[in-house]
């Protein structure tokens, strides 16, 4: 009776499911390839070197500003790639006569960082509509995270669907486990066991393994079964970073502080009742607090920095967030390693991805599993063949089903005939 009520369970979830996970493989073995898709379809500017050294960061800060006056730019990036242009993220100012946002024709720059020159700018918003190719990737990311539904519903739903697809990853485990070793009675009350194999031999076969010389439906069960099993740490590593995603506040944070003691990585600040538009610090001056901070942090914790990446400041919070890369960070590209100081130079919160808490340990992995931003170009090939593996049990599931379904009615109707 236990078994059946997971096989419902499982059924019903999948069938729910089906559809939401074709679109999350599919746009997910493509969105694995992000940075090269997204330099085809809408080139970066090409920045020549010059004979000159680049210019500051905070002085192309200064210049990108200039451009956008109605405009705030309250990031500053510490550090660029050979051949790449200096990127500036525009938020709109509040404007003082009608007390909402300014309309500004563009939320990203990019600057020569040799020549402080504007290369190109860009305005991007929620619409997908008429598909171009510079908008064209940030559908299919959209479709991937919320089926490309404007607003909170799209993410919500989306959510819901990884939550019971974390939840189903356990309970399609358990239905291939082997069913208990059937008994026989021999003369009366004595039973011998008709099968002396091992628990794991008889989980071995089937379950991990395909009869390709079966029938359809044999192949098809096979594969959503064994096929489920060969990667399932990497589908509940997918499926539970998707909550993380979609519901992080609401269950993924919880659950891992409750399971895990994840600390909140920004500390527990909490919002400012008025957002501070702008830093009351100088950039220059909190950028020499930020690696003083650093420096002493790595020394207290034990961790090496390799390279310093970016500063922002947090209006909402008025703090200020320093990113490097230290030896800490798994990620392929970029620095995770983190502190928050305020405006008075004082240290509010410290993350370092792995090592120093284990619940943030297992959320920075599960995250770059899930964005395969680890072990190179290899590991993005094994998360694109696993997004069309999703795509694969959910349409063998629904063929299992319907297979299932046709042989129930046509059982009934032999019954009633």
């Amino acid at each position: 009776m236990t078994r059946h009520f997971w096989l419902l369970v499982h059924r019903y979830a999948g069938l729910f499911m089906a559809l939401f996970l074709i679109v999350i493989g599919l746009t997910g073995s493509i969105i694995v390839f992000n940075p090269e898709l997204n330099d085809w379809f809408d080139p970066p500017p090409i920045v020549v070197s010059g004979a000159s050294p680049k210019l500051d960061a905070y002085d192309l800060r200064d210049r990108a500003q200039a451009l956008v006056p109605h405009g705030l730019i309250n990031n500053v990036a510490l550090y660029l790639k050979p051949g790449e242009s200096y990127t500036a993220y525009v938020e709109p100012r509040i404007d003082p006569r009608t007390n909402e946002p300014f309309e500004l024709d563009a939320t990203m720059l990019w600057l020569d960082p040799y020549t402080g020159v504007e290369l190109k700018r860009r305005k991007y918003d929620d619409s997908v509509w008429p598909i171009t190719s510079q908008n064209i990737m940030s559908l299919i990311n959209r479709l991937h995270y919320q089926l490309a539904i404007p607003g909170a519903i799209g993410t919500w739903l989306f959510g819901i669907v990884a939550l019971v697809w974390t939840i189903d990853c356990f309970v399609s485990a358990y239905l291939t486990f082997p069913i208990s070793a059937r008994r026989r009675t021999v003369s009366g009350d004595v039973s011998i066991q008709t099968n002396r194999r091992s628990w794991f031999a008889r989980w071995w076969n089937p379950a991990w393994l395909v009869k390709w010389n079966g029938s359809a439906y044999r192949i098809n069960f096979d594969l959503h079964r064994a096929g489920g099993l060969w990667v399932w740490i990497m589908l509940l590593a997918i499926a539970w970073s998707s909550v993380g995603f979609n519901l992080g506040e609401q269950i993924y944070n919880p659950v891992m502080k409750a399971v895990f003691n994840m600390p909140n990585p920004y500390g527990d600040t909490s919002a400012l009742s008025k957002p501070e538009p702008e830093p009351n610090l100088p950039w220059r001056q909190a950028r020499t607090i930020a690696q003083s901070l650093m420096e002493e942090q790595a020394r207290i914790n034990r961790f090496t920095i390799t390279r310093e990446y970016s500063l922002y400041y947090l209006a909402d919070k008025g703090l200020f967030q320093y990113n490097v890369r230290s030896d800490r960070d798994v990620l392929n590209s970029y620095g995770s390693t983190f502190l928050l100081f305020d405006s008075k130079g004082e240290l509010v919160s410290l993350f370092v991805p792995t090592g120093q808490n284990a619940g943030s340990t297992i959320n920075t992995w599960i995250f770059a599993l899930h964005t395969a931003q680890i072990w190179g170009l290899p590991f993005r090939l094994f998360v694109a063949c696993v997004g069309i593996l999703v795509v694969v049990l959910s349409v063998t599931g629904v063929y299992v089903w319907w297979k299932k379904r046709k042989a129930r009615v046509a059982g009934h109707t032999r019954v009633v005939a």
